[in-house]
């Protein structure tokens, strides 16, 4: 014969569990109907929660739990004071007894509370048909939201009175966080910065003490930044990379590298406050241009940026990042002669090149021109600036046939981010970029600076998978 449960007044079930509550706290609970009022009543006082939802079927409706519940309350007034009051309980209309009727129940819960965090919300998995509770589960973990439950101890199959205490189920990131971080790392290693950082971010909150995650997180929005040219906000995320004493193992051996990134931004953002203006001066665009650290840095991160586009098949903006690296290259290499492309003035050119206006001529007439025309007056163009670099005489171009430029140019000219109406191929492709490899190897035989350390600092490190 089974031994009876024994009982015990409400009140004092309600002393214990408070004592398990600890320092949880939730702005919003939502609860699920059932046929008892212990559970969401226990939750209800204990959590004591600035809100209150019941996703009630028509069975614990019309068994009047919500009526239950308030009687409950009543009977422990004097231990706690309640922040809602059962007059302002939210009960979503509706039969909620099915996986689909919780889904839209929660969702009007979440429209009606909209001014909250999704952490600030509790659902409560304790009671409710296992239908419901599955639903409610899934829905939790899909939405970001907290999960309680009133565990017991059981005689009878029945929670014997006083056991009650509150439990929070623990985040199967715990457990599956390392598939989720590998997705992250091949999201990063393709070039997905947005989607790398946003799985790290969530790791970094759902699984405490693993520093990691937050450090890669912080990666992944320094190269999204970059990759967008918002060298200043690459920068803050790179400071707080590099902030870590100790980075993980796959990135402690690379710090070098991001240090010398961080520099490098340092110096994008400085020619990209004497350049980024509506209006900016001759002097400091010309200062910016002489500058060779500021010109690499750009240079680095049109280059990298066009080779992080070829491996992600798009050929249209990898052109387009390789046809700004042939006009910058002009454009520093003028700049050394007093010329500003935007704003052109030959006075120091004409000191040095006494007859320029003669060369550019014949150097038009070299290229086939028809028509010739005089040095320009507005802004110079990419292949104006090739033939004006070579009625100069300059190094990046002497000795060498630059209608190859031109010709090359006509595939990036035609794509549809240019002045056509289509995608280029990856064989055009390549023929466009042989031409600006050649022109990047002349340029480099001229610095002190080496090729391969210049390349290695613009190509964003990779994780390890």
């Amino acid at each position: 014969m089974t031994q009876p449960v024994e009982s015990l007044p409400f009140p004092d079930v309600f002393r214990r569990f408070h004592a398990t509550v600890g320092n949880h706290t939730f702005r919003g609970l939502v609860l699920v109907g059932t046929l008892q009022a212990d559970t969401p009543s226990l939750l209800i006082a204990g959590l004591n929660p600035e809100r209150v939802a019941f996703l009630l079927t028509d069975q614990s409706r019309t068994g009047g739990l919500v009526a239950q519940c308030q009687k409950r309350l009543a009977e422990i007034a004097d231990q706690v004071s309640l922040r809602c009051q059962p007059d302002d309980w939210f009960c979503p209309e509706g039969d909620h007894s099915n996986v689909l009727s919780v889904y839209t129940g929660l969702r009007a819960v979440l429209d009606k509370w909209s001014d909250l965090d999704r952490h600030e919300i509790a659902v409560d998995l304790t009671g409710g048909k296992a239908t419901m509770t599955v639903g409610l589960a899934k829905a939790a973990h899909v939405l970001r939201l907290e999960s309680v439950y009133v565990d017991s101890d059981y005689a009878n199959n029945r929670p014997v009175p006083g056991t009650q205490r509150l439990a929070t189920p623990e985040d199967p990131y715990l457990v599956f966080g390392d598939l989720e971080a590998a997705e992250a790392r091949r999201l990063h290693n393709h070039h997905d910065y947005a989607g790398a950082e946003k799985v790290f971010r969530d790791l970094a909150q759902r699984v405490p003490g693993n520093q990691e995650y937050a450090v890669y997180a912080d990666l992944s929005a320094a190269y999204l930044a970059w990759d967008s040219f918002a060298p200043q906000q690459a920068s803050v995320a790179l400071d707080r990379v590099l902030a870590h004493s100790r980075l993980p193992d796959g990135l402690q051996a690379l710090r070098p590298t991001l240090e010398e990134q961080r520099r490098s931004l340092a110096r994008l953002t400085a020619i990209n406050q004497q350049l980024a203006q509506r209006s900016p001066q001759v002097d400091d665009a010309l200062a910016a241009l002489n500058d060779l650290d500021q010109v690499l840095a750009l240079l680095g991160s049109l280059h990298g940026a066009a080779q992080r586009r070829v491996a992600q098949e798009r050929y249209d903006v990898a052109a387009l990042m390789r046809y700004r690296c042939l006009e910058l290259l002009s454009q520093h290499r003028l700049a050394t002669y007093g010329v500003w492309t935007a704003e052109p003035s030959f006075k120091q050119a004409l000191q040095r090149v006494p007859d320029l206006e003669d060369r550019y001529r014949q150097t038009q007439r070299t290229q086939g021109f028809r028509k010739v025309y005089d040095l320009p007056e507005r802004s110079i163009a990419l292949f104006d600036g090739y033939m004006l670099l070579q009625a100069l005489g300059d190094p990046l171009v002497s000795g060498w046939s630059i209608g190859e430029i031109r010709q090359r140019s006509y595939v990036r000219n035609t794509s549809i981010l240019a002045h056509g109406f289509r995608a280029i191929s990856r064989q055009e492709y390549d023929q466009f970029a042989s031409i600006v490899e050649h022109v990047l190897e002349r340029f480099f035989k001229m610095i002190p600076q080496p090729r391969q350390e210049w390349e290695q600092t613009y190509r964003f490190v990779q994780l390890a998978e």
